[in-house]
């Protein structure tokens, strides 16, 4: 087992497995999947809005892949790229964050891919807590949020609304992957286009 502090690790890339998924760095065949999952409306609109200009043609130029932390979500079947998550220390503190393509929405895979980095932060992290934080009007998010075990430490304010950051003990055990997470009284997915 290889312990990761918070400076990080020479142990990159890293692949994280779950039932139907593969947590992956992205390549270059991820692109134009990445560009979309940055500047997509309905997976933008909790998260700050799309990227301006200047981002995407960052993005589209620059190499994927380097950063620790990073990852896309990948279909195990056949590696088709449906989303991303992150782990880091932006603020101080390890920090969960995840979006999916709105076609890939209330499957359950975000579900899923929370717990597969969750019990490979466990593991391998020298931390003791993560946080995440969501929009308060991120209905699905902050229910599948706690539903993992998060509970809100505060209410703040960042990109002009209002925000929760919760957390989590690392420690703590992680729901069961076939324990349905997302349920009949969950609002449903976004539809806005």
């Amino acid at each position: 087992m290889v312990r990761v502090t918070k400076e990080g690790t020479t142990e990159w890339p890293i692949r994280i497995r779950s039932p139907r998924l593969v947590i992956r760095p992205p390549g270059d065949a991820d692109r134009d999947s990445v560009i979309r999952l940055m500047t997509d409306p309905v997976t933008r609109e909790y998260l700050g809005g799309a990227v301006d200009y200047a981002s995407r043609q960052a993005l589209e130029l620059s190499p994927l892949g380097l950063t620790w932390g990073r990852w896309v979500l990948a279909l195990a079947d056949d590696d088709t790229m449906i989303g991303s998550i992150t782990l880091g220390h932006d603020r101080g503190e390890l920090e969960l964050s995840y979006a999916l393509l709105p076609e890939w929405t209330g499957r359950g895979y975000a579900a899923e891919s929370c717990i597969a980095l969750l019990a490979w932060a466990r593991d391998e992290l020298e931390d003791d807590h993560v946080i995440a934080i969501s929009q308060t009007r991120n209905k699905r998010s902050v229910a599948l949020l706690r539903k993992l075990g998060f509970t809100v430490r505060k209410g703040l304010e960042e990109f002009g609304t209002q925000q929760l950051l919760l957390e989590r003990d690392l420690h703590e055990p992680l729901p069961e992957y076939a324990q349905p997470l997302q349920t009949a009284e969950d609002p449903p997915p976004s539809t806005r286009r």
